[in-house]
C-alpha cells in the first residue's frame, strides 16, 4: 500500500469506531473510501485491535497488517553485487567507476541512482562483517584461539597445553595458524614471524588483543607496546594498533578467524594424540591449507583465490633479514669501570658512560648496550665468566696501559712475524729481570709504531738474533744498523775440528749478554 503510515494510523484510529461508514472516514482522513474499505479489511484479516497497533513502531505496524509496499520488479539489468562489493576494496575504486564500466557492457542497464540504490539495498541484507571494508594489504588480524592442544611427552607421558596462534588477512580472511608452546613475548613473536613468512609479504597494520606479550599498558592517551613487540614492528616496517580492551568488534575478522580454526581444524584433531609440536603442527597446515581452499555458499570464491587475486599484489616485500628475537633487560647500571655484567661476563662501554643507567638487548650471538634508545656497544655473547673490552672504549691513559701488558704485546709481535713473535717471548720469558724485557719489547713497539723501524727489517733482524741466541735489544738495533742480517752466509767447506780445547762459537755467543 502506498498510503503514508501516518496517513494509515488515521485511518485506523477512525475506523475503531464502527458507527462511522468508509465514506465518512474517507471524508475525515482524506482518503479514498476504497482504501479505507482495503485497510478495514486488512485490520479484521490480522485480528488486531487499534489498542494493540497504537504502541507499535511504524515497521511492526505494517508487518502485523501485512500492507507492505511492493516494488514494481526491475526490468533493466543489474550486475552481481558481490563482485562490485569485491572491487570496492581496490585502492580508489568508486561505485560511479564501476557503474561506467557496468554501463559499457549493459547499455540499457540501470541508471547510476538505481545502481548505487540497490548495491546499499543489497548490502544492508549481508552480514554485518561485511560491511567492514578493508583494503589489500592493509590489515593482519591476529589473536591465540582460546582452545588449547594437549601434546604427550612419549618418555614420561606428562601432558603439556600447547597454543594455538591465528593470524587473519582483512581483504581476503586468507587464514594461517601455528602452535607454540606457551602465549609469552618470545613464542608471540615468533608467531609473527612465521606469518609473515607464510603471507610471503608485509601488511600495513596489525591488528592484536590487549594481552601483555603485546600491549604493557593502556590508558585514555596512550598505549605502551612491550619494547620487543616495537622492535619488531620497525624491523618489518609495520604499524601495531591494538583493540580497545572489551571491544572485540575492533578485531571481529580475527574473533571470527579463531572461530573458524576452532571448529575446521582444531575440532577434527580433537580425539588426535600429539607428541611434539611439530607433529601437531603438520596437521595444523594441512587442514589451514584445506580451509583456504574451501568455498562456501555464501562466497563463491576461496580464501587462497581472494589473496591470489588482490591482498598478495598490495603487501610489502619481507626485508631480507628475519627478525631475530631478543630479550631486554632495563635499568642496568655501568660500573665505574666502564663494564656492565651479564651472565657472569663483563662487557665494555665507551668509558664516558661509567655509572650511567643502560639498557641490554640481548639475542642468541649479540649483546647491544643502549643508553637513551641509543645503541653505544656491541658485543658478541660470551658464555663463560670473563671480561670484554674493545680498545675504543678505553680512555687515552688507559690504552697506554694496555698496550704495555704482556699479552698486547706479543699479539703485536705476532703481527709482525713468527721470528719478531719469537724475539719478544725469549725477552719476557727467559730474562732475569723481567721488567726490564717488558721495557725493551715496548721500546721496539714504539719505535715500529713511530716508524723509526721497518716491520719488514725488525723480523729479518729478530730472525738473525735468534739464530745467534741474541736478547740485547741494543744487539739487535745494531744487527739493524749494520745491516748484519742481509751480509752473505758463507759455507764452511771442511768439516769443522772437534777437540775439548775449541770452544767453539757456541761459547761465544753468549758473552756479553748483559741486560740493557
Amino acid at each position: 500500500m502506498r498510503l503514508p503510515i501516518e496517513k494509515q494510523r488515521e485511518v485506523l484510529r477512525l475506523a475503531e469506531d464502527n458507527n462511522l461508514s468508509n465514506r465518512a472516514i474517507g471524508r475525515l482522513a482524506k482518503v479514498s473510501h476504497n482504501t479505507v474499505r482495503t485497510i478495514r479489511d486488512q485490520l479484521k484479516q490480522s485480528g488486531e485491535t487499534w489498542e494493540n497497533l497504537r504502541e507499535l513502531d511504524n515497521k511492526m505496524l505494517v508487518t502485523r497488517l501485512c500492507s507492505e509496499t511492493k516494488g514494481a520488479a526491475n526490468r533493466k539489468a543489474c550486475p552481481l553485487w558481490l563482485d562490485v562489493h569485491e572491487q570496492l576494496r581496490l585502492p580508489d575504486m568508486t561505485l560511479e567507476l564501476l557503474w561506467q564500466e557496468f554501463r559499457e557492457e549493459e547499455p540499457f542497464g540501470v541508471s547510476y541512482a538505481q545502481f548505487t540504490r540497490l548495491y546499499r539495498n543489497w548490502l544492508s541484507t549481508q552480514k554485518v562483517s561485511m560491511r567492514q571494508v578493508h583494503l589489500p594489504g592493509d590489515k593482519m588480524f591476529v589473536d591465540f584461539c582460546g582452545r588449547t592442544m594437549p601434546i604427550t611427552d612419549p618418555l614420561t607421558g606428562t601432558v603439556s597445553f600447547s597454543q594455538v596462534f591465528v593470524a587473519v588477512l582483512g581483504a581476503s580472511g586468507y587464514t594461517f595458524a601455528t602452535a607454540v608452546a606457551s602465549q609469552t613475548t618470545q613464542d608471540w613473536l615468533r608467531c609473527h614471524v612465521r606469518a609473515l613468512e607464510f603471507f610471503e609479504g608485509v601488511p600495513k597494520f596489525v591488528v592484536p588483543d590487549n594481552l601483555k606479550a603485546a600491549v604493557l599498558k593502556t590508558t585514555r592517551d596512550q598505549i605502551v607496546l612491550n619494547r620487543a613487540y616495537s622492535e619488531l614492528s620497525e624491523h618489518y616496517g609495520i604499524t601495531i594498533t591494538p583493540a580497545r580492551p572489551r571491544k572485540p568488534k575492533d578485531k571481529s575478522l580475527g574473533e571470527i578467524g579463531v572461530q573458524i580454526v576452532q571448529r575446521f581444524v582444531l575440532a577434527r584433531l580433537r580425539e588426535r594424540t600429539f607428541f611434539s609440536l611439530d607433529e601437531l603442527n603438520e596437521q595444523i597446515t594441512y587442514w589451514a591449507r584445506a580451509l583456504n581452499d574451501r568455498v562456501t555458499k555464501t562466497y563463491p570464491k576461496s580464501r587462497m583465490v581472494r589473496f591470489l587475486e588482490i591482498e598478495s599484489p598490495a603487501l610489502q616485500p619481507l626485508p631480507e633479514r628475519a627478525y631475530n628475537y631478543s630479550q631486554w633487560f632495563y635499568h642496568i647500571r655501568v660500573g665505574s669501570n666502564y663494564h656492565v655484567e651479564f651472565n657472569e661476563h663483563h662487557y665494555s662501554v665507551p668509558f664516558h658512560f661509567a655509572n650511567q643507567i643502560v639498557d641490554l638487548r640481548v639475542n642468541d650471538e649479540w649483546l647491544d648496550v643502549s643508553f637513551q634508545r641509543q645503541i653505544i656497544s656491541t658485543h658478541r655473547v660470551e658464555h663463560s665468566r670473563g671480561v670484554s673490552t674493545l680498545r675504543e672504549h678505553l680512555p687515552r691513559n688507559h690504552k697506554h696501559f694496555q698496550d704495555s701488558q704482556p699479552e698486547m704485546l706479543l699479539a703485536w709481535a705476532q703481527s709482525i712475524g713468527s721470528e719478531t713473535l719469537f724475539f719478544a717471548k725469549k725477552n719476557l720469558d727467559d730474562r732475569r729481570d723481567f721488567a726490564t724485557g717488558l721495557r725493551a719489547v715496548v721500546a721496539l713497539r714504539r719505535d715500529v709504531r713511530k716508524g723509526q723501524i721497518e716491520a719488514s727489517r725488525l723480523e729479518s733482524a729478530c730472525a738473525y738474533a735468534n739464530s745467534l741466541n741474541i736478547l740485547s735489544t741494543e744487539r739487535l738495533r745494531s744487527i739493524l744498523r749494520n745491516g748484519s742480517d742481509r751480509r752473505p752466509v758463507f759455507k764452511v767447506s771442511t768439516p769443522l775440528i772437534e777437540h775439548s780445547n775449541i770452544r767453539g762459537a757456541k761459547y761465544y755467543s753468549v758473552q756479553g749478554d748483559e741486560p740493557v
